[in-house]
């Protein structure tokens, strides 16, 4: 049994999710460790450097390294060579915020032996910063099962619980509620929508950083939900998907809304259109006239939605599928530790 040590920067997250889904994988045992349990960096930081002793210790001792994140990738970095080691890129939420840190991405992918892009738009912005390194990139797409047919008596609960109308088309948005998810865009877009007199209601679902600002915009069209355990319900419950975000990598939250066969419509942020492909409306960031048109059209044609649905169901259930997913992370972890590791320094595949 070949052990995988799994290190991400913190609790919570998308990656949470691809890790559960890789638990199945056949001959390796799974661990994993937190470099913090606070997501800020403030706090996080005297966290990180308490554990990095016990950190290096466990990454000595594994088979197989697999850290999440290019944060936690640079974090890490001096300990990248101790083992055979692959990383996930998970949106380079980092780089795309700060470009002085592609130096410091650049020899994550040189350190390790894969670097796994969970889409192809991350794949050709590394690929631009370290291209001498191109071969070490393999793009693995995240994937979901999709779900059972919606349970009619759970929908109309659901509404009942949430005062929507039957007359109604709702429209949800469920994700960390922060600048780049780009919440309030789809509260700008929906109120629009209601004011030309579209029958539509947003339910907005999450917490984070714009939680208040999101609160203030409740009303007759928009519901500010907060933090919800339950996105099955919500997702039973809703008409349309709505993820206006400026970058992603490849959203968990977006393929469970196609698995539900829900219309989706997303920005044209990296990962939102490779997700969707043509099962689903792409709209510029930052655009809410055009998410309202978009919000509208769907409001007011069923088949149109229906068919939208379909389509994403049928696009989760072939070609982003938990099977493709552990196949080409398995893929990875074979040639990571088909590899020679040299005993300091950078990695050489």
């Amino acid at each position: 049994m070949t052990t995988v040590l799994h290190v991400l920067p913190h609790r919570g997250g998308g990656a949470e999710t691809y890790l559960d889904l890789l638990s199945g994988l056949d001959g390796y045992d799974q661990e994993r460790v937190e470099l913090s349990n606070a997501r800020k960096p403030l706090m996080a930081a005297p966290l990180i450097v308490s554990r990095y002793p016990t950190l290096a210790r466990r990454m000595r001792a594994a088979d197989l390294v697999h850290v999440h994140g290019d944060a936690a990738a640079l974090l890490t970095l001096p300990l990248l060579h101790r083992s055979p080691s692959v990383w996930t890129t998970h949106g380079l939420h980092l780089l795309r915020r700060r470009a002085g840190v592609s130096r410091g991405v650049r020899a994550a992918i040189d350190r390790t032996l894969v670097t796994i892009c969970t889409s192809s738009a991350e794949a050709e912005e590394l690929a631009q910063i370290a291209p001498g390194l191109r071969d070490r990139l393999s793009v693995v797409l995240n994937g979901v099962e999709p779900a059972p047919p919606a349970d009619p008596a759970l929908r109309r609960d659901v509404r009942a619980e949430l005062g929507i109308g039957d007359g109604e088309v709702t429209a949800l948005f469920l994700g960390e509620l922060e600048s780049r998810k780009r919440p309030l865009d789809a509260i700008a877009a929906a109120q629009a929508a209601r004011d030309e007199g579209t029958p539509i209601v947003l339910l907005v679902a999450g917490s984070g950083p714009l939680s208040g600002m999101v609160a203030d915009q409740a009303g007759a069209g928009v519901r500010a939900l907060g933090f919800r355990d339950d996105p099955n319900r919500l997702l039973a419950a809703a008409d349309v998907f709505v993820l206006p975000s400026e970058r992603e990598g490849l959203s968990f939250a977006l393929l469970e809304a196609m698995g539900h066969g829900l219309a989706v419509v997303v920005a044209d942020g990296p990962g939102n259109p490779e997700a969707v492909g043509d099962a689903g409306i792409v709209v510029g960031a930052g655009d809410t006239q055009a998410l309202a048109g978009a919000l509208t059209e769907l409001a007011r044609d069923r088949g149109r939605r229906e068919a939208l649905g379909v389509q994403a169901r049928e696009r989760v259930a072939t070609e982003l599928t938990p099977e493709r997913l552990g196949a080409g992370v398995s893929a990875a972890y074979d040639r990571a530790l088909r590899a020679p590791v040299p005993a300091s320094g950078g990695v050489r595949a």
